[in-house]
């Protein structure tokens, strides 16, 4: 908890200074402590992106980083600005509670299996090398490499080595509650809660769609707001729909601005850049605007890509065959059917149904721009992958809409109440582990974490040789072992493919192996079977 604490301290000082110096540059006015912090994460991470073409995000980016947001702090304290700091006075004795249980939970093991699989191995390559060419050749879902994961990668070899950025994020959010007089969004903090331990970019994606969703119905839509839903939908791609909520409402409200088209072209040309050296294709994992890059994925990978996040769509319940083989009654019946998850899936129409009573209902344009534009994402998200999972901020924005008029007395019962429960739940962890998956990794409270994160998993790795790539593989799961790292899954899978990643010409390519090598790939699996996790 100490080196928690320790952290969103630092992060505050790179953060803050740092957003200070843009605000100062770009003369912004009427701006808030949350406000300067935000453009100072952006500003870091469109600095650290720049630099990943070029060095490691390692010690050397993260000093520079410190420095810069030091000077930015110092310059703020010569100005005396006490105006960004004024949400102070609306703090009171809840929110230091809410502070403690952020550094509480922030302290529990990682436990979301993306964690093991591929957050900590991008943070990981990022800081050893930066960014790879065609590093999707290697392991596909490293092709993704979130603006999340950048911007915790410039700040995990001293700030936060432990991986606990998001237990500020969330602080952040506090501090953004406190400042606005926006006590409803307190009923999101408890869920909030369970995305602390490990850097998941689902956090910020969260956050952000419920800032921007509040500031349009505050009619405060300006450049600063496009340039978060921008912002979210870097992170997260499926947030497309937020860039287009925010447009369409500044044309509704006639609030457009050429200037508007800076931010837009800013991080458009970052993430569609970032995407095509690190997988070959503008937008991740689609592979529409073939430019037939040489270090695109193969064919054979990309089209398994596909047909798994169809068969997602199931719970996985269905072959790709047989999903193929479903009439659309038929696809409708077994998507609102298939395991348990079928329970979400019925609450994204209820979220709909929701969501078009308030449109129909509400006078004015607001709620049906809203309404259209989550529709828009509904429809996109059933003809390529319909898994609940990508619908939570739909579930987010449909209850602020239910509860945004909610008295403080209850906002804060419930958030405190359900709080303290989800604490209890990473305290003794025995009813989750024995009944669910997500369970596996939950340690309980150990007297340690009074001074440092739990940190639950090790696995062993082994070293092997196939053409001209040396790469270390593990029976499971990846996040200690070096890079280049390929898991026994996706050995499998190249050797059922018949292809393989090769070193070229700075990057990774991937190639139709020779019979030689294929039975060398055999041995390679047999032997990493045979080892001990």
């Amino acid at each position: 908890m100490f080196i928690i604490l320790k952290t969103i301290i630092f992060l505050i000082i790179v953060n803050f200074g740092s957003g200070f110096i843009i605000s100062k540059l770009l003369k912004t006015r009427e701006i808030g402590f949350f406000q300067v912090s935000l453009y100072g994460m952006m500003g870091i991470i469109f600095i650290e992106t720049l630099c990943a073409f070029f060095v490691p995000l390692d010690y050397r980016v993260e000093i520079t980083l410190f420095m810069l947001g030091l000077s930015g702090v110092l310059w703020f304290i010569k100005e005396k600005d006490i105006t960004i700091l004024e949400f102070r006075k609306n703090l009171d004795f809840w929110f230091w509670i809410f502070v403690i249980l952020i550094i509480f939970l922030g302290s529990f093991s990682p436990y979301l299996y993306d964690h093991y699989i591929y957050y900590v191995s991008t943070i990981n390559y990022l800081k050893e090398i930066g960014f790879v060419k065609g590093i999707s050749n290697l392991d596909l879902l490293l092709g993704q490499t979130s603006f999340w994961h950048i911007y915790q990668s410039g700040f995990s070899t001293f700030i936060d080595f432990n991986l606990r950025i998001n237990t500020y994020v969330l602080f952040l959010f506090l501090i953004y509650i406190y400042q606005n007089k926006k006590p409803a969004f307190l009923v999101f903090f408890p869920f909030f809660l369970i995305f602390i331990q490990q850097p998941s970019p689902d956090l910020p994606v969260f956050i952000l769609t419920l800032i921007v969703f509040n500031e349009i119905m505050e009619k405060r839509n300006n450049t600063f707001v496009l340039a978060l839903s921008l912002f979210a939908f870097c992170i997260k791609p499926i947030s497309f729909w937020l860039p287009i909520l925010v447009l369409l409402e500044s044309f509704h409200s006639r609030s457009f601005k050429l200037k508007s088209l800076i931010p837009i072209f800013i991080f458009s040309l970052m993430f569609t850049i970032k995407n095509i050296w690190l997988f070959g294709f503008p937008v991740f994992p689609l592979s529409f605007l073939d430019l037939n890059f040489a270090w695109k994925p193969s064919k054979e990978i990309l089209t398994y890509s596909s047909q798994i996040g169809f068969m997602k769509s199931y719970d996985m319940a269905y072959s790709y065959q047989q999903i193929s083989e479903f009439n659309i009654w038929e696809k409708i019946y077994h998507w609102f059917t298939s395991g348990y998850k079928s329970v979400f899936n019925i609450a994204i129409i209820l979220c709909l149904i929701v969501l078009g009573v308030f449109a129909v209902k509400k006078k004015g344009l607001l709620y049906k721009i809203i309404f259209g534009s989550i529709i828009v994402k509904f429809v996109l998200l059933i003809i390529i992958s319909a898994q609940y999972r990508f619908f939570i901020d739909v579930y987010l924005v449909t209850i602020f809409v239910l509860v945004k008029d909610i008295s403080y007395e209850k906002t804060i019962f419930t958030a405190v109440f359900l709080s303290v429960l989800t604490a209890v739940v990473f305290t003794f962890p025995d009813f989750v582990k024995q009944r669910f998956h997500l369970g596996k990794w939950m340690s309980g409270f150990t007297s340690s974490q009074l001074i440092r994160p739990v940190e639950f998993h090790k696995e062993n790795y082994k070293s092997y040789q196939l053409g001209n790539l040396k790469f270390n593989a593990t029976k499971k799961l990846i996040e200690q072992a070096p890079f280049p790292a390929i898991p026994l899954f996706w050995l499998k899978t190249y050797e059922y493919y018949n292809i393989f990643p090769q070193l070229d010409k700075g990057g990774f390519v991937q190639r139709k192996m020779t019979n030689e090598e294929r039975l060398e790939l055999k041995k390679i699996i047999v032997d990493l079977e045979k080892s001990t996790p």
